[in-house]
């Protein structure tokens, strides 16, 4: 793994837009882009202590896409090395957000939808500090991840290339279609999704050992973009948990590649 800097710094962010425009000239810290390899860890996007945000920066001299990822319950930042050293070695910035660790109520979704709004705000008010491809991005997220996630990224917005989730959007999201279904973000320009699952279709009803991560809901999200005829940009790989291979971000790579574009 390429050598880093390690430091902490705290920023605090400054207002929200609903704008999906950079202006290189406002919020910026006032100093060179970094081109060096960098991680910073704690980056405030707000005021609340729950607000930050940690960063991997590869080595680059042109401004680097950005992969964004926010855990499962439970859950926090910390990413395995081999992802970092991955994503990095693609010339892919890694940006792990924190928000309420655990999302359990109506109030906590909407406390965790406007964190999300905060957050990527920050980014894109301090992309030129920190040479980021706000026009490059893939977001990630893992069960309540991906429901914090998931409005940010159905926005009509060019700038986001692709999602990649694991044991996205579990049965919770689903049993209230009055507040809030998933299904009714999809439109012709929803970006590529890649889902990932632990377990088998079906296991939210297994008898004995029940799983509200149910590939079933990701399938019907694959229904949704295919009414649409956008079903090429899905793709959904189940059962994991029933090979030699577990890892949730094994095929974050190929999909990155796939999306983005990466700087020569």
């Amino acid at each position: 793994m390429m050598n880093m800097l390690i430091c902490m710094l705290i920023l605090v962010a400054c207002g929200s837009d609903d704008s999906n425009d950079v202006n290189p000239d406002e919020n910026v810290i006032d100093q060179e882009p970094f081109t060096e390899a960098l991680e910073e860890k704690g980056i405030s996007y707000g005021p609340e202590s729950r607000q930050f945000l940690d960063l991997y920066k590869p080595a680059s001299e042109c401004p680097t896409p950005i992969y964004f990822d926010a855990h499962p319950n439970g859950g926090d930042t910390e990413l395995p090395s081999s992802l970092i050293e991955s994503l990095n070695g693609l010339g892919i910035t890694i940006i792990a957000w924190e928000s309420l660790t655990s999302i359990n109520t109506p109030d906590d979704l909407n406390t965790g939808w406007a964190d999300a709004e905060l957050m990527f705000q920050w980014v894109l008010d301090n992309s030129q500090t920190y040479n980021l491809d706000t026009t490059n991005i893939v977001i990630g997220g893992s069960s309540r991840g991906s429901i914090l996630s998931w409005r940010y990224g159905h926005r009509v917005n060019p700038n986001i290339k692709g999602l990649y989730m694991y044991n996205a959007l579990p049965a919770g999201v689903w049993e209230d279609p009055e507040s809030w279904i998933p299904t009714e973000d999809v439109q012709p320009d929803s970006p590529p999704v890649s889902f990932v699952y632990r377990r088998e279709p079906g296991c939210s009803t297994d008898p004995i050992d029940p799983d509200i991560h149910d590939p079933d809901f990701g399938f019907a999200i694959v229904e949704a973009y295919e009414d649409l005829n956008i079903g090429d940009r899905t793709s959904l790989v189940h059962s994991i948990g029933e090979t030699d291979n577990t890892d949730r971000f094994q095929f974050l790579e190929d999909f990155a590649i796939s999306v983005l574009e990466l700087c020569e």
